[in-house]
Protein backbone atom coordinates (compact mmCIF):
# COMPACT_ATOMS: atom_id res chain seq x y z
CA UNK A 1 0.00 0.00 0.00
CA UNK A 2 1.48 3.37 -1.13
CA UNK A 3 1.23 5.87 1.52
CA UNK A 4 2.97 8.52 -0.17
CA UNK A 5 0.38 11.63 -0.51
CA UNK A 6 -0.36 12.50 -4.60
CA UNK A 7 -0.93 16.22 -3.40
CA UNK A 8 1.29 18.42 -2.27
CA UNK A 9 0.22 22.16 -1.44
CA UNK A 10 2.06 24.95 -0.72
CA UNK A 11 1.05 28.09 0.90
CA UNK A 12 3.41 31.43 0.48
CA UNK A 13 3.26 32.85 3.60
CA UNK A 14 4.57 36.54 4.05
CA UNK A 15 5.25 37.76 8.01
CA UNK A 16 1.47 39.26 7.86
CA UNK A 17 -1.11 38.88 9.54
CA UNK A 18 -3.41 37.83 6.17
CA UNK A 19 -0.95 34.97 6.07
CA UNK A 20 -2.93 33.02 8.20
CA UNK A 21 -6.25 32.98 5.51
CA UNK A 22 -3.78 31.45 3.39
CA UNK A 23 -2.94 28.86 5.95
CA UNK A 24 -6.69 28.18 6.20
CA UNK A 25 -7.21 27.86 2.66
CA UNK A 26 -4.06 25.73 2.10
CA UNK A 27 -4.85 23.19 4.77
CA UNK A 28 -8.84 22.85 3.38
CA UNK A 29 -7.51 22.68 -0.24
CA UNK A 30 -4.42 19.66 1.43
CA UNK A 31 -7.68 18.28 3.66
CA UNK A 32 -9.90 17.84 0.76
CA UNK A 33 -7.12 16.37 -1.69
CA UNK A 34 -5.55 14.11 0.68
CA UNK A 35 -2.32 16.06 0.60
CA UNK A 36 0.56 17.54 2.04
CA UNK A 37 0.69 21.30 3.46
CA UNK A 38 3.77 22.80 2.91
CA UNK A 39 4.37 26.62 4.28
CA UNK A 40 7.08 28.62 2.86
CA UNK A 41 8.31 31.96 4.04
CA UNK A 42 11.34 33.41 1.92
CA UNK A 43 12.88 36.53 3.38
CA UNK A 44 14.88 38.51 0.98
CA UNK A 45 18.46 38.79 1.99
CA UNK A 46 20.53 36.54 4.05
CA UNK A 47 18.92 36.55 7.18
CA UNK A 48 15.31 36.40 9.18
CA UNK A 49 16.61 38.62 11.51
CA UNK A 50 15.66 41.96 10.00
CA UNK A 51 13.42 43.31 12.98
CA UNK A 52 11.62 42.31 15.74
CA UNK A 53 8.30 42.33 14.45
CA UNK A 54 8.70 39.68 11.65
CA UNK A 55 10.22 37.61 14.07
CA UNK A 56 6.99 37.54 16.14
CA UNK A 57 4.53 37.08 13.10
CA UNK A 58 6.96 34.32 11.52
CA UNK A 59 6.72 32.78 15.13
CA UNK A 60 3.01 33.33 15.02
CA UNK A 61 2.64 31.53 11.18
CA UNK A 62 4.98 28.63 12.50
CA UNK A 63 2.92 27.65 15.49
CA UNK A 64 -0.19 27.87 13.46
CA UNK A 65 0.96 25.46 10.58
CA UNK A 66 2.74 23.30 13.19
CA UNK A 67 -0.78 22.76 14.75
CA UNK A 68 -1.59 22.43 11.88
CA UNK A 69 0.64 19.54 10.80
CA UNK A 70 2.46 21.32 8.15
CA UNK A 71 5.68 21.08 6.99
CA UNK A 72 7.04 24.66 7.27
CA UNK A 73 9.84 26.58 5.36
CA UNK A 74 11.78 29.83 5.91
CA UNK A 75 14.50 30.80 3.53
CA UNK A 76 16.83 33.37 2.58
CA UNK A 77 17.59 34.46 -0.74
CA UNK A 78 18.58 37.79 -2.52
CA UNK A 79 15.98 36.52 -5.87
CA UNK A 80 12.85 35.75 -4.09
CA UNK A 81 11.24 34.58 -6.93
CA UNK A 82 13.89 32.26 -7.48
CA UNK A 83 14.04 30.79 -4.50
CA UNK A 84 10.50 29.71 -4.51
CA UNK A 85 10.20 28.16 -8.30
CA UNK A 86 13.46 26.53 -7.38
CA UNK A 87 11.69 25.09 -4.04
CA UNK A 88 8.30 24.51 -5.75
CA UNK A 89 10.98 21.77 -8.40
CA UNK A 90 12.75 20.40 -6.04
CA UNK A 91 9.80 19.58 -3.51
CA UNK A 92 7.67 18.64 -6.50
CA UNK A 93 4.42 21.06 -5.12
CA UNK A 94 1.45 20.29 -6.91
CA UNK A 95 -0.59 23.75 -6.07
CA UNK A 96 0.55 26.66 -4.56
CA UNK A 97 -1.36 28.86 -3.07
CA UNK A 98 -0.51 33.10 -2.61
CA UNK A 99 -2.78 35.74 -1.63
CA UNK A 100 -3.46 38.81 -4.66
CA UNK A 101 -0.64 41.47 -4.72
CA UNK A 102 -2.20 44.67 -2.27
CA UNK A 103 -3.89 47.14 -4.46
CA UNK A 104 -2.29 50.42 -5.17
CA UNK A 105 1.32 49.10 -4.00
CA UNK A 106 4.15 50.77 -6.57
CA UNK A 107 5.48 49.03 -9.35
CA UNK A 108 8.51 47.06 -7.56
CA UNK A 109 5.84 45.11 -5.40
CA UNK A 110 3.84 44.35 -8.60
CA UNK A 111 6.54 43.15 -10.84
CA UNK A 112 8.27 40.78 -7.89
CA UNK A 113 4.59 39.17 -7.63
CA UNK A 114 4.79 38.46 -11.41
CA UNK A 115 8.02 36.94 -11.21
CA UNK A 116 6.92 34.75 -8.38
CA UNK A 117 3.90 33.80 -10.97
CA UNK A 118 6.28 33.16 -13.71
CA UNK A 119 8.44 31.02 -11.84
CA UNK A 120 6.08 28.18 -10.94
CA UNK A 121 6.16 25.80 -13.55
CA UNK A 122 2.46 25.40 -15.73
CA UNK A 123 2.05 22.68 -14.19
CA UNK A 124 1.24 23.45 -11.04
CA UNK A 125 -2.30 24.67 -9.90
CA UNK A 126 -2.16 27.86 -9.02
CA UNK A 127 -4.38 29.18 -6.20
CA UNK A 128 -4.71 33.33 -6.15
CA UNK A 129 -6.49 34.10 -2.89
CA UNK A 130 -8.45 37.50 -3.12
CA UNK A 131 -7.76 39.93 -0.12
CA UNK A 132 -10.79 41.10 1.31
CA UNK A 133 -13.37 38.39 0.42
CA UNK A 134 -14.90 36.73 3.32
CA UNK A 135 -14.86 33.65 1.25
CA UNK A 136 -11.70 33.30 -0.47
CA UNK A 137 -11.72 33.48 -3.79
CA UNK A 138 -10.35 30.64 -5.95
CA UNK A 139 -8.65 31.78 -9.21
CA UNK A 140 -6.51 29.14 -11.13
CA UNK A 141 -4.38 30.40 -13.63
Amino acid sequence: MNTEKNEKVLVLATAQKNALRLIDYGFSMALANDGELHILHVQKGNSVFDGTDTLKRLQELIDYGVRLGACIHVLCDNDVAKCIGNFVEEEEITRVILGEPPKGKNEKVLSEWDRIIDTIPEEVRLHVVARKDAKPQRMIV
